[in-house]
């Protein structure tokens, strides 16, 4: 695959991408010029129409046990380069969209769980957020 025009000038091959918006351009001035004007990030395209929606609930809101995590323990999440990592994958993206659009996510988690990719993900979350333990997530 060949370079890409920058889609600034279009005068010459891009060498980067805006950060935001993924847009080609060539060079520190082709950058200022896009900035002139705010960009935004594209959503991913994923087809909603076979699946049921929910209003995502507020993060405040406690499941029915009562289940936790600490806010050191989202932070760690959060700062894992390599849970970034994986999340860029759009199957993954997916799969965390059916089961967080879901009426029912609960049985949505158990089948993206038979999965080893999805398995693979949550145990790297588990890893991150009780090193020693896998079961140190509080109940509130």
């Amino acid at each position: 695959m060949g370079a890409r025009q920058c889609q600034v000038c279009d005068n010459a091959p891009s060498k980067y991408k805006c950060p935001t918006c993924f847009i080609p351009y060539c060079s520190l001035m082709c950058f200022k010029k896009h900035k002139e004007v705010p960009c935004s990030r594209e959503e991913p395209a994923v087809s909603m129409d076979s699946q049921p929606t929910q209003p995502p609930r507020p993060f405040e809101e406690e499941d029915e046990q009562g289940w936790r995590l600490h806010q050191t323990q989202l932070e760690a999440v959060v700062a894992s380069n390599e849970i970034r990592s994986i999340l860029k994958d759009q199957e993954l993206q997916k799969i965390i969209l059916r089961i967080d659009s879901s009426e029912n996510a609960e049985e949505e988690l158990d089948k993206a769980m038979e999965g080893p990719h999805f398995r693979e993900f949550t145990d790297k979350i588990l890893s991150i957020i009780s090193p020693e333990e896998q079961s140190h997530v509080t109940q509130a």
